[in-house]
């Protein structure tokens, strides 16, 4: 997690451990983030702390934008996304901005699915059986999204789920 030079948020898993240029830390916010965190993995989403969107394109930040609202527990449709954006019929456009989305996590990006209920992709990937998939899973099973959330599995441990299961 890092701030950019303009105070935005960066936690994305393509660059984990890379500053963006002129990076800077705020440990108060770092603090913020780190408490939901906790509260989230135990099973107690809370609303997450108010932080700045990193810049992108206009459609992409409206995606984030619309994500941050989805509250724990629900879903939208990238379809659904796209339309609250502005752009109906761009589906795959609103699956590249969730795709490039800078924030995992504190933009919920993992509760935007396919027509249908599928999964979709998660963090680039989308071959069904990938450790991405699986956390995209587990993470939705922590906030009650899917029928098998009985066992609630901690999100750390995605790589021992069985897929078959699901």
């Amino acid at each position: 997690m890092a701030m950019d030079s303009s105070g935005a948020v960066h936690s994305g898993w393509h660059h984990v451990g890379q500053y963006p240029t002129g990076g800077l830390e705020d440990a108060d916010l770092l603090t913020d983030l780190v408490e939901w965190i906790r509260a989230f993995t135990a099973g107690n989403p809370q609303p997450a702390p108010t932080f700045t969107l990193p810049d992108g394109p206009p459609f992409y930040r409206r995606c984030w934008e619309i994500c941050r609202e989805i509250p724990p527990g629900q879903l939208l449709t990238y379809r659904q996304l796209a339309s609250r954006a502005g752009r109906d019929g761009a589906a795959r456009a609103a699956g590249a901005a969730m795709r490039h989305n800078p924030t995992p996590m504190f933009v919920p990006c993992h509760r935007v699915v396919r027509q249908g209920g599928a999964l979709g992709g998660f963090a680039g990937h989308s071959t069904p059986g990938e450790p991405a998939l699986l956390l995209k899973q587990e993470l939705l099973e922590l906030e009650g999204c899917c029928p098998n959330n009985a066992a609630r599995r901690g999100i750390l441990s995605h790589s021992q789920v069985d897929p078959a299961s699901h």
